[in-house]
């Protein structure tokens, strides 16, 4: 009767994972992951998300963000468990700005057993970007190109039934821009996003 989502800015996603490669030794340091550029991120993302091995363990001392991070993610596999899928289908990534934001999500799912990597992921909630600011949205289209032409991405959309909800930030783009502006954006970038998805063979 009443499924709830979960939704957290993608600036506390990067740094939970940051401390969470930092601290299994996939990288030197927390810091490290803030200096990779987005390709780098992508690349270092994809093949955690496609591995079966965790980052996450009960033996390392998290910060109190990310281990309340981790908490969240492992008490939505629990309500999901306990009450049916419907309980909490969707995961929102305020302040999308990359692709990289999206594979973080994932990331966090798979530490939480919400995704199972294989041939054939299985993914137990919709990753859903939120494109806020006049600048995100101007990048949602070709950020979601992006994550289409992305293998291990694509597989977690098959996953879904080659679906993939997007967010679009009608009150921030008004505050960033201006109304007129914030209409002409999204206007834009609803066409774009339209014309990516049927590319991609994606119901959007």
């Amino acid at each position: 009767l009443a499924p709830i989502d979960l939704r957290q800015n993608s600036d506390v996603h990067e740094r939970s994972v940051a401390e969470l490669l930092a601290l299994a030794g996939r990288l030197p340091s927390v810091a490290a992951y803030s200096a990779l550029d987005e390709a780098a991120r992508i690349a270092l993302l994809a093949e955690e998300i496609a591995s079966p091995r965790p980052l996450y363990s009960p033996y390392l001392a998290y910060s109190e963000e990310t281990a309340g991070e981790l908490a969240i993610f492992f008490a939505a596999r629990e309500l999901k468990a306990r009450y049916g899928d419907a309980a909490l289908p969707n995961c929102i990534i305020s302040k999308t700005d990359g692709a990289s934001d999206l594979l973080e999500v994932a990331l966090l799912a798979k530490e939480a057993g919400l995704l199972i990597p294989g041939a054939q992921p299985k993914l137990a909630v919709n990753i859903i970007p939120l494109f806020e600011t006049i600048d995100d949205l101007r990048r949602s289209a070709p950020v979601m190109a992006s994550l289409f032409a992305l293998p291990a991405y694509r597989a977690l959309v098959a996953a879904r039934g080659e679906e993939q909800e997007v967010m679009l930030g009608y009150s921030d783009s008004n505050k960033d821009g201006g109304f007129l502006t914030s209409g002409w954006e999204l206007y834009k970038a609803e066409i774009d996003l339209t014309r990516v998805f049927a590319a991609a063979g994606v119901r959007l």
